[in-house]
């Protein structure tokens, strides 16, 4: 019974800590292959695309972009991708307004694993919606 009291606690501490990242985040774009898929959070479809250019000229393997929330503006965190690709996505983020990222439309067409918010699955369905 204390094992399951343990495990019970440490399932709520991983979620909390769970929801209190994704809370700050605008949005998440996952990166395989040089190609880009939205999973969580809203995106302008022009500012989608723009970085989705930038990944594909890059040739990058694998990684992920992060819009968070930090002391009143938006952020952009990049893992997995070289410094120069960093940085141009960088540029590219800083053109946009702070306003159109929360005026930014719903993703249309999500599949279950951009529902939840699991990339690993997202890109599943993704590729067997595909065809």
């Amino acid at each position: 019974m204390a094992a399951f009291t343990v495990y019970s606690i440490a399932f709520v501490m991983v979620l909390y800590l769970v929801l209190a990242v994704r809370a700050t985040e605008v949005f998440f774009l996952s990166v395989r292959k040089g190609r880009t898929l939205q999973v969580r959070g809203r995106i302008p479809a022009a500012l989608l695309h723009e970085l989705s250019d930038v990944i594909a000229r890059s040739g990058a393997a694998r990684g992920s972009v992060r819009a968070v929330r930090q002391g009143g503006a938006a952020r952009l965190k990049v893992r997995g991708l070289d410094e120069y690709t960093a940085q141009r996505l960088r540029n590219v983020f800083g053109t946009r307004s702070g306003s159109e990222l929360k005026l930014a439309d719903p993703p249309a067409g999500r599949n279950l694993g951009q529902r939840l918010g699991w990339a690993w699955l997202a890109w599943l369905l993704h590729g067997a919606r595909r065809r």
